[in-house]
């Protein structure tokens, strides 16, 4: 049922978007009028290094890549009960861009607020979305009608989200308060949807790597808590 959800509103949003454009009540979207929102996170791969260095963490990649049609193999393992800050998450999700071309979100800015709620931003590469859609199980039919929307969309879609989430025992909640596409503000009965919608899509991923277990993943204080096994060697 969840997979239907996602692939009607990824449809439906493209729709919306385009439509809206063609008719003139939002901009086309392009990287020159719609840029992600700024959060006021900076990024620092120093903050990147120091993680890898504390927890072991090991990139034995050739050329420390991932090679264009290939996928990373995840090994070994590392417990964690740590605290983490929107930077250091943030510049997490830099690096890994860097490394590995099939990631589906760039320039992300992740802020987490001191009453326990959180923002992400972000520009959504959409031909690499659509083939991880493919990847995670969905149709060929489905994602064909999907991407027959895409052309009212010229480049990738500037994204935001706030509002509450975890995970508990591998199982993940996304509660939004706000979710823009480009510079369209989702209304409530569709935000609630495309989170959870969001949600399945971060479980099916997590079942892909061998070893993840997160028992919990919480946002308080300003920062994201982690308890849980990840790998520590991607190859």
């Amino acid at each position: 049922m969840i997979k239907k959800i996602f692939v009607f509103l990824l449809v439906f949003l493209l729709l919306i978007v385009g439509a809206l454009s063609y008719i003139g009540v939002v901009p086309f979207i392009s990287p020159l009028i719609a840029k992600a929102k700024d959060l006021g996170v900076k990024t620092d791969r120093e903050l990147v290094t120091k993680f890898d260095e504390k927890y072991g963490m090991k990139n034995e990649l050739p050329g420390g890549v991932v090679a264009d049609g290939s996928e990373p193999k995840y090994e070994g393992s590392v417990d964690l009960d740590i605290s983490l800050s929107g930077e250091e998450i943030s510049s997490i999700l830099e690096y890994w861009k860097e490394q590995y071309g099939m990631t589906p979100i760039y320039d992300v800015q992740v802020r987490i607020n001191s009453d326990g709620t959180g923002e992400v931003s972000g520009i959504l590469d959409v031909s690499t979305a659509v083939l991880m859609a493919k990847k995670l199980g969905y149709s060929n039919a489905d994602i064909e009608k999907a991407k027959s929307y895409a052309k009212y969309v010229a480049g990738d879609l500037p994204f935001y989200i706030k509002g509450r989430g975890g995970v508990t025992n591998n199982e993940v909640s996304v509660n939004a308060s706000e979710i823009q596409i480009g510079r369209v503000t989702l209304p409530e009965s569709i935000a609630g949807p495309v989170a959870e919608a969001s949600g399945d899509m971060v479980e099916r991923r997590m079942k892909e790597v061998p070893g993840v277990n997160i028992e919990r993943l919480s946002l308080e204080n300003g920062k994201v808590n982690l308890k849980g096994t990840i790998p520590n060697t991607v190859k």
